[in-house]
């Protein structure tokens, strides 16, 4: 379709040798979808519904596009004329589709060319910026140390998932089994302040050379004393330290606190995505 085909793939190793030398041409804007396979490479098959495709052209590979239900579809950056092939195979999978999140041009592309297949809208949603540390400038003054989160502090760190989805519109899964996974994975992380945990950050979406920071989340009365910032900076200098040669994060680009806090500690920002939400058709 106008030249572009978008292919679905078999399995996690199928799609990673057929993906992954043009992913990690640019693997910190890939970092989310990257992470997200790799996670799955130790399946021998992938869960009902889940898609990962290559969009082609001409044979050569020129973007990606994943679902796994009941979440978005995660889209890299598409040649422009792109879209309609996408949107044939969310299409062709998929009764409903509530979300796109990518590139801007990428997914209004995609959700313009779904709306002309199925009808209803689109609504451009959050913009978020994806940022970049490859060097951490440390924020002084601030009491307290970040340690491991402890499986004793479970209800407080699930407290603390679910006002992050309040705080930012990014869905929570609801009960205690993702912190469960975070604690024991070893993932999760908070600020210590006088033996109590006061801000909370995820290191996940490890790479081949990189990794992810995110869910970092300051209960409301303990704002304003540098904790997150302290977190993160703390955060991803062990992760660095660990062998990975840059962090990345996505900020809420309205938010204009965080993203200056995120720069001071070192951050630039690489990139602008959007969510844009698919409304069907009365």
């Amino acid at each position: 379709m106008n030249g572009f085909d978008a292919v679905p793939t078999d399995g996690p190793a199928d799609f990673l040798e057929r993906a992954g030398p043009w992913l990690r041409l640019r693997e910190d804007h890939h970092n989310l979808l990257l992470g997200l396979v790799e996670s799955r490479t130790s399946r021998r098959s992938w869960p009902d519904g889940e898609c990962f495709a290559v969009v082609e052209r001409a044979g050569e590979v020129v973007g990606c596009v994943a679902r796994t239900p009941p979440f978005k579809a995660i889209l890299t950056d598409l040649p422009t004329g792109a879209g309609p092939a996408v949107a044939v195979l969310l299409d062709g999978r998929y009764d409903d589709l509530p979300a796109l999140f990518g590139p801007r041009a990428a997914a209004e592309g995609v959700a313009a060319a779904w709306v002309g297949l199925r009808g209803g809208g689109f609504r451009t949603g959050m913009p978020q910026g994806l940022y970049r540390i490859d060097r951490v400038r440390p924020p002084t003054g601030v009491p307290g140390r970040m340690r491991r989160a402890r499986p004793a502090e479970i209800e407080t760190l699930v407290s603390w998932g679910e006002g992050f989805g309040r705080d930012t519109g990014i869905p929570f899964p609801s009960g205690r089994e993702p912190v469960e996974r975070w604690l024991e994975q070893g993932v999760a992380y908070v600020w210590d302040s006088d033996a109590v945990p006061v801000s909370l950050a995820v290191a996940h979406g490890r790479t081949q050379r990189g990794a992810r920071v995110g869910y970092v989340y300051t209960p409301p009365e303990l704002r304003g004393r540098g904790y997150a910032g302290a977190l993160v900076a703390s955060l991803s200098q062990s992760l660095l330290d660990g062998g990975c040669d840059f962090c990345v994060l996505y900020t809420d680009l309205t938010n204009a606190t965080s993203n200056a806090l995120y720069r001071r500690i070192g951050y630039r920002r690489i990139a602008e995505l959007v969510d844009v939400h698919l409304v069907a058709a009365e």
